[in-house]
C-alpha cells in the first residue's frame, strides 16, 4: 500500500512526463507542417522534370537497355534515427523482412539504410552496402547527390540488377510504399504537336535528367518518410499525454481517499482518547 509521500512523488513524476510528451507533440506538429510544404513543392518539381524527360526521351539515349538480372538487388530502407514514434519503425522493418523473404529471397540482397533504427536492425541479418543517418536530420544536397551518383554508376556498371526503395508513405490509403528506382519505365508523349529546339543536345540533357529523376524520387521518399515519422510521433505523444493524465487522476483519487482515511483515523483516535 502506498503512503501519501510516495503517491505525491509519483504524481510529480507523471506530471513531468505529461509536460515532456506534450512538448514533443507540439514540436512534431510544427515539423509536420514544415515537411508537408516541402512535399508539395517537391511534387511540383518532380512533375515538371518528368514532363521534360518524356518530351525529349528517345530510346537511342536510354543508358540501360539491357542489364544482368542475376546480379544482386539493392534495397533502400528509410527509417528514423530515434524511437518514440509508435509503430512507425516496427511496421516498416517487418514489411522489409516479408519483402526480402517472399520476393527477393532467390537473389543476394544489399541494404542501403537511411536512418539509424533500420541500420541497427537490418545489419544483424543482411549486408549493409551504405548507411546514412544525416539525411533524416537534414537533407543535404551533397550527401544525397553522392549516394545517387554511387548507386546509379554501380547500376550502369552491372553491379546491381535492380534498385528498390521501401519507406513509410505519407498516404492514408497506403502505410508502406515499395517503389522501383532502377530500371524505371520510359513513357513517351504521343503525337506531340509542339516543335522544340533543345540546347544543348537532347542526349546531353538526358544525361543530366536520368540521375536527377532518381534523386528526386529518393528525395521525395525521404520527405514522405520524415513527414510520416512526425505524424506518428505526434499521435504517439498525444496518446502518452492522455494516458499520463489518466494515471495522474487515478493517483490523485487514491491520494484523496487515503488522506481522508488518515484524517478519519486521527479524529477517531482523538475522540477515543478524550472519552477515556
Amino acid at each position: 500500500m502506498y503512503n501519501l509521500k510516495e503517491i505525491i512523488g509519483r504524481v510529480k513524476t507523471v506530471s513531468s512526463i505529461v509536460k515532456i510528451t506534450n512538448a514533443m507533440k507540439m514540436v512534431s506538429s510544427v515539423k509536420l507542417k514544415k515537411y508537408q510544404d516541402k512535399i508539395y513543392k517537391c511534387k511540383i518539381y518532380k512533375k515538371k522534370i518528368e514532363e521534360i524527360f518524356r518530351l525529349i526521351n528517345n530510346n537511342k539515349h536510354y543508358p540501360y537497355k539491357t542489364y544482368n538480372k542475376k546480379k544482386p538487388i539493392l534495397l533502400i530502407v528509410i527509417t528514423s534515427n530515434r524511437g518514440l514514434c509508435g509503430y512507425f519503425n516496427n511496421l516498416l522493418l517487418k514489411k522489409t523482412d516479408q519483402l526480402i523473404e517472399s520476393f527477393l529471397c532467390k537473389k543476394q540482397i544489399y541494404i542501403l539504410s537511411i536512418g539509424k533504427i533500420g541500420k541497427d536492425f537490418l545489419s544483424k541479418k543482411y549486408p549493409i552496402y551504405l548507411y546514412n543517418s544525416d539525411l533524416i536530420e537534414n537533407i543535404n544536397e551533397i550527401n544525397l547527390s553522392n549516394i545517387v551518383d554511387d548507386i546509379y554508376q554501380n547500376f550502369l556498371n552491372g553491379y546491381f540488377s535492380n534498385i528498390k526503395i521501401i519507406y513509410n508513405s505519407y498516404n492514408c490509403n497506403k502505410l508502406i510504399s515499395i517503389k522501383q528506382i532502377l530500371p524505371f519505365k520510359i513513357e513517351k508523349i504521343e503525337n506531340n504537336k509542339n516543335n522544340y529546339i533543345f540546347e544543348p543536345s537532347e542526349e546531353e540533357i538526358l544525361k543530366y535528367l536520368f540521375p536527377e529523376i532518381i534523386k528526386i524520387n529518393i528525395y521525395k521518399s525521404i520527405l514522405e518518410s520524415i513527414t510520416s515519422e512526425h505524424l506518428s510521433r505526434m499521435i504517439a505523444m498525444h496518446k502518452a499525454k492522455d494516458n499520463g493524465i489518466k494515471i495522474n487522476n487515478e493517483l490523485l483519487f487514491i491520494y484523496n481517499k487515503l488522506r481522508k482515511e488518515n484524517i478519519t483515523k486521527e479524529i477517531l483516535e482523538i475522540v477515543g482518547g478524550k472519552n477515556q
